[in-house]
């Protein structure tokens, strides 16, 4: 029989870092029970990389690499070790909207295919192959401009960008797409307005709820500053300041509002 595999692929701003925070936190109390694969991990920055350059640029050579790199990591995984695998990246749901020339995560459905045939080639069944989806109802386009003002020194407008990039906030679509490429019963979805923290909708699909109370839980990472901070950042964007004193001055945006 087949390990029991789980993806959570995204999507971005949805209480992803707070989750890898809480699980790298955690890893030794995890041991036992789960064999965990975070974002910045080595093992699985190759597959990350070769998503995301399928995302900003489709084709059959890109997605033959996603296919390419994620056999590499999954022969990487010992069959018969009881364990369910968790690997959290959201990363391999491809970039993030506005980064690369990318608008939405239309090519996320085909990549977590092909990273699911690939675990059918390396275990010889797609069964035990899961996906999760962390998704956010409301304010999840606000998040993702802040994170933009605070990464890429971007010089959009809240307004602008919630107009450019609202098709991108339909995170049902592409899990009803993905659902219908890899199966319903494959794919989780948890909307972040509905968790009470995000290490909760995997603790239970990894049936580990019972031990939430023994769990050392990091604060909420990312969190926006609040609309002053955001107008003051985003004028210190489109300034022409210089490098240094503008990491300066966004440093002192950044401490004044925390």
């Amino acid at each position: 029989m087949s390990r029991r595999i789980i993806i959570h692929a995204g999507f971005h701003k949805t209480g992803t870092t707070t989750l890898q925070d809480t699980l790298s936190l955690n890893a030794g109390f995890f041991l036992p029970h789960v064999e965990l694969y975070l974002r910045n991990g080595v093992l699985i920055s190759s597959l990350s990389r070769a998503v995301l350059d399928f995302s900003g640029n489709r084709g059959k050579r890109t997605r033959d690499e996603v296919r390419a790199q994620a056999e590499i990591f999954f022969s990487l995984i010992d069959q018969k070790d009881p364990r369910p695998v968790l690997i959290s990246s959201e990363s391999l749901a491809g970039h993030f909207p506005g980064s690369s020339g990318v608008s939405k995560y239309a090519p996320a459905p085909l990549a977590i295919e092909t990273i699911r045939d690939a675990w059918v080639f390396v275990s010889g069944t797609a069964d035990g192959f899961e996906t999760y989806y962390s998704t956010r109802r409301t304010g999840w386009l606000a998040s993702c401009h802040w994170h933009r003002l605070k990464h890429s020194r971007s010089k959009i407008s809240l307004e602008d960008y919630c107009e450019t990039f609202a098709s991108a906030a339909d995170h049902a679509s592409i899990i009803d797409d993905i659902r219908a490429r890899i199966g319903v019963h494959a794919v989780h979805s948890v909307a972040l307005e509905d968790m009470d923290h995000p290490i909760d909708p995997i603790l239970e699909i990894l049936n580990l709820s019972h031990l939430r109370a023994d769990l050392n839980i990091p604060p909420n990472a990312n969190a926006s500053l609040g609309d002053e901070a955001r107008e003051k950042l985003l004028m210190l964007n489109r300034s022409n300041t210089g490098n240094r004193d503008y990491q300066q001055a966004k440093a002192a945006i950044l401490r004044i509002t925390t």
